[in-house]
């Protein structure tokens, strides 16, 4: 019985110690929890009733230049699905399969997963959302969500760009200013009960909305239309891949419309292929081919190398090294002015004035024109351009690029440099984006204008520009002429490299009661009969010139003089040899000459033309010092054949060439042939009858 008693003393006692040993653990784990911890565990209670949203911010609107939306957001419905509140998961996932873009696996297994809320399809249009809200499905919720909208479809839409389904930008103005578009999302917390409702006295915090900034363009919607529409017309009326327009005013360098085909709608923008997205005034190249010379025109006429009244000639060709460059004119144009060489559009005249320039010359002018460098337009993937190595420009090349070949440029390259023609010499940084609205309580980004260089004076740019109206006016650009406007402009037609595909373009300037505007055409991979740029870009820049007036209210002025007329004033060379620089110089300019002094001596050793010769007035004569290197420079032999001797010696004074004949009558062979290089030394034979 002791035992026993003992016995259960031992197990009251054991189970006392058990019991006194849980109340310490436990009352130590409620000290834990209420005091220690106490902190954490408030958080965790705290974080169960609290349901955290997102609060999606609104993109920026894109304006054009008076204020018409170009790109704006529109709210949308994102279809969620909850999986614990869907009751027949197959059922739910054969009814979604038939209205959603999703398949029904996919469905199924998104619905049967363990997350909490899951997206079926984001941004839906209005008739699906209203179809799905009539069917009531289980477990099924909308979400809004922002939605980017393109209120004009395909206007603009190579420059606008588009956004993906998380509203980032993915090509044009939409990536470029994706940070100041896209605005940051705020978020909401409330504190909710058991149920799932809100507390109405309980804790709610949030991270207000940042919207997305607003950009005003340089863009005008309407001549963006224009410009859209002639590429289409072009679309029918030539066989071509495609084709650029740019329109830009010249004196801040504004983009006022930057137009490509084919095109696309930024709404719907996976229904086209890639290649339509591409924005090829900024990211292709091309050989601009005959508008290049523009840029030779202004650099040989910055020089001094060349004026507009000296004569050159044409015999059809003109051989650099073993190559002969021939003339679109089999015939050639004879004896004729650089500006007739102009007009005329002629290959061998502007070979022979590139040459007359120094290769770090001609090659300081294109870069000074901006061709081999982005122009920083901020679009993106915009191309640099493709120019040979320097080192590796020889004479061919230095020809060849006189006319626009063996070099690739942009189209806004070529635009920007022929409004510096347009402004007096400015070369200025294309402008999009005018400012960005950061609200009120932002001081707003000004994109003010820019600058880049003063590339040739503004008399240069004026003379230049004058030519260029005489090849509208009655050159190869009469296709572009507008009646009752000085329209200057230049066409241009580049073969690709063993292919029967053209470039064909056309650039001119266009003046209006404010400022001039340079308009760009241009069509590429032209096929067929019909491929010259005078044939076709130039009428498509006609009419879109046109309407550009027309829109912006410029009248026509009938009582303008019809161009620009030559002084035909003769001169007669005076001697300068053995004269100072200074007083050779002084003598030739106050007689109505135009000088290139060629090295760094103080006394004239040589010129060209002759003493004795006739030239017109204002011609360039170039003088040697007593420190040039090598002036006996190379001078093309023009065609003597059919002329009369004394006319023959007339020519060759002027060009500074020796000659002499057997025989009497004209000149039926010649010991050089015409378009060959010749030193000023070298003596040409004649052969009369």
């Amino acid at each position: 019985m002791q035992d026993f008693k003992e016995s259960i003393k031992n197990r009251a006692m054991f189970y006392f110690a058990v019991i006194f040993l849980l109340f310490v653990i436990i009352a130590f784990r409620l000290l834990w929890i209420q005091v220690i911890n106490s902190a954490e565990y408030k958080d965790r209670a705290l974080n169960q009733r609290m349901r955290e949203f997102v609060v999606n911010s609104e993109r920026g609107i894109i304006y054009d230049n008076t204020g018409r939306k170009l790109a704006v957001s529109l709210a949308a419905k994102t279809v969620v699905a909850l999986p614990d509140s869907i009751i027949d998961p197959q059922k739910t996932a054969q009814e979604l399969a038939g209205l959603l873009d999703v398949n029904y696996d996919t469905i199924y297994r998104r619905i049967t997963s363990d997350a909490a809320a899951i997206f079926l399809q984001r941004k839906i249009n209005d008739q699906l959302h209203e179809e799905l809200l009539a069917r009531d499905i289980p477990g099924i919720i909308f979400i809004d969500e922002s939605k980017r909208h393109y209120p004009e479809g395909e206007l603009a839409s190579h420059i606008i760009g588009f956004t993906g389904i998380d509203n980032n930008g993915l090509s044009g103005l939409e990536l470029s200013y994706n940070n100041y578009l896209v605005g940051k999302e705020g978020r909401m917390a409330v504190e909710r009960d058991a149920a799932g409702k809100p507390i109405p006295a309980g804790i709610r915090e949030s991270v207000p909305v940042q919207n997305g900034h607003n950009l005003h363009l340089t863009i005008d919607q309407v001549i963006q239309y224009f410009a859209e529409r002639e590429l289409k017309l072009a679309e029918e009326n030539f066989d071509i891949s495609g084709g650029s327009i740019i329109v830009m005013d010249s004196q801040n360098g504004d983009v006022l419309a930057l137009a490509n085909t084919p095109t696309y709608d930024p709404n719907n923008f996976n229904n086209y292929p890639e290649k339509n997205w591409r924005n090829r005034a900024i990211n292709d190249v091309f050989e601009p081919g005959s508008t290049f010379k523009i840029i030779t025109t202004a650099a040989a006429l910055e020089e001094g190398v060349i004026s507009e009244n000296d004569i050159l000639t044409d015999p059809g060709h003109i051989y650099v090294g073993r190559h002969e460059i021939s003339c679109w004119s089999d015939r050639g144009h004879g004896a004729h002015t650089f500006a007739n060489v102009v007009k005329t559009s002629c290959n061998p005249g502007f070979v022979e004035v590139a040459l007359k320039m120094e290769k770090d010359t001609f090659y300081s002018y294109i870069d000074a024109f901006g061709f081999g460098k982005r122009s920083s337009i901020r679009l993106p993937a915009e191309a640099d351009g493709l120019l040979p190595e320097y080192n590796r420009i020889g004479e061919v090349e230095l020809a060849t690029f006189s006319f626009g070949h063996g070099l690739s440029v942009t189209p806004i390259q070529l635009a920007s440099a022929v409004s510096a023609v347009a402004n007096g010499g400015k070369l200025m940084q294309p402008r999009l984006v005018k400012e960005v609205d950061r609200g009120a309580e932002q001081s707003n980004l000004i994109n003010e204008p820019s600058v880049v260089r003063q590339v040739i004076s503004e008399q240069t740019a004026n003379k230049t520009r004058e030519l260029l109206k005489q090849t509208v006016l009655n050159g190869t650009g009469t296709q572009a002429a507008i009646e009752g406007y000085e329209i200057a402009g230049k066409t241009g037609t580049a073969q690709h490299y063993n292919e029967d595909l053209y470039d064909a373009s056309f650039v001119g300037i266009v003046p209006t009661e404010n400022t001039d505007l340079t308009v760009l055409v241009i069509l590429y991979d032209i096929t067929g009969d019909t491929y010259y740029g005078s044939q076709t870009a130039a009428p498509v820049f006609r009419n879109l010139g046109e309407n550009i007036l027309s829109y912006l209210d410029v009248k026509p002025d009938f009582t303008q003089q019809p161009g620009y007329e030559l002084s035909d004033e003769k001169l007669t060379v005076p001697e300068i040899r053995n004269l100072s620089k200074f007083e050779a110089e002084q003598s030739l300019r106050e007689k109505g000459f135009n000088v290139k002094i060629q090295g760094d001596g103080d006394k004239i050793i040589d010129q060209l033309p002759k003493a004795g010769a006739l030239v017109n007035k204002n011609s360039t004569v170039w003088l040697f010092d007593d420190k040039v290197e090598n002036y006996n420079v190379l001078i093309p032999v023009p065609d003597f054949r059919g002329m009369e001797l004394e006319a023959v010696k007339e020519l060759a004074a002027l060009r500074g060439l020796k000659i002499s004949s057997s025989g009497s009558g004209k000149v039926i062979g010649q010991s050089v042939y015409p378009g060959r290089r010749i030193k000023t030394d070298q003596v040409i034979s004649l052969k009369l009858q």
